[in-house]
């Protein structure tokens, strides 16, 4: 079975340490996570409907099973097959706080998009 895809963007910078803090973190390998810089190769995954622009805005996950998901459920995704993270994912993921998690999440998606555009990254 396939393991969990990652899908970020390496040109924001807090988007880069945050990714590289997981993979020192999650198995790495075909039942594991990989993960796949979406600025490498911007129309890798348009066959999939996902953008360049798409991951710029959110981190965005390919499960198991083929769906693709952004934003809080992806960083859900991530947590749960990160050791020492499982627990926040079910925390964020409880009924109501999913609606916070994935607010928080946007609201700190906007401001990173934000100022990445305003230091002339995209």
């Amino acid at each position: 079975m396939a393991g969990l895809k990652i899908l970020y963007n390496s040109v924001c910078p807090v988007c880069r340490d945050g990714i590289c803090y997981f993979e020192r973190r999650t198995p790495i390998g075909p039942a594991g996570v990989e993960y796949v810089d979406v600025s490498r190769a911007p129309k890798a995954f348009q066959s999939i409907g996902v953008s360049l622009d798409d991951v710029r805005w959110k981190l965005h996950a390919i499960l198991p099973d083929g769906a693709v998901v952004r934003g809080w459920p992806a960083v859900s995704a991530l947590w749960r097959v990160t050791p020492g993270y499982g627990w926040l994912a079910r925390l964020g993921d409880l009924p109501g706080l999913r609606i916070v998690s994935g607010a928080a999440y946007s609201a700190t998606a906007q401001i990173l998009w934000m100022w990445n555009r305003a230091m002339g990254r995209w």
